[in-house]
């Protein structure tokens, strides 16, 4: 069972949500895709993340992963960084180490994607369905993101 982190990046609210509501269904048809937690986060003008929502397993509540925080912490600079830990905190691996084995290209990759009033989720998963993955995303006009999780 491979395990990723998936980052889709949106121009608008909509976009995310409509993506989010599609992953959900997708999930829920038991196509494959297993939608361990996430977060719909957004960047403001001043490049500091807002989480807007929170999901995680059975109805995308409120638990946030280890590696969905420590992006975010990446992300967001000083007061991400601060956000990160506060939702992806309950985890056994620290910070430090979950940071460790994310991709710095990347991470740079999604901050350059991810303009000032732009939106992304960030999951993690169970079996991602990349073809599938990819059409929901790029079906709202987005970019898609990912690193495998070896943990």
């Amino acid at each position: 069972m491979s395990q990723e982190l998936i980052v889709a990046t949106f121009g608008t609210l909509d976009e995310a949500q409509r993506a989010a509501r599609d992953f959900k269904n997708f999930e829920t048809d038991g196509q494959g895709l297993r939608i361990e937690s996430g977060v719909m986060v957004q960047k403001d003008a001043l490049g500091a993340l807002k989480v807007l929502d929170q999901y995680s397993r059975p109805h995308w509540g409120t638990v946030i992963g280890a590696a969905t925080g420590a992006l975010i912490g990446l992300l967001g600079g000083p007061v991400g960084a601060i956000a990160g830990l506060a939702i992806g905190g309950g985890v056994g691996l620290g910070a430090r180490e979950i940071e460790a084995h994310l991709d710095s290209r990347l991470t740079r990759t999604i901050e350059g994607e991810l303009k000032p009033g732009g939106w992304a989720l960030v999951l993690e998963t169970h079996d991602p369905a990349p073809a599938q993955i990819d059409e929901i995303v790029h079906g709202y006009g987005g970019q898609v993101f990912r690193q495998a999780l070896a943990w």
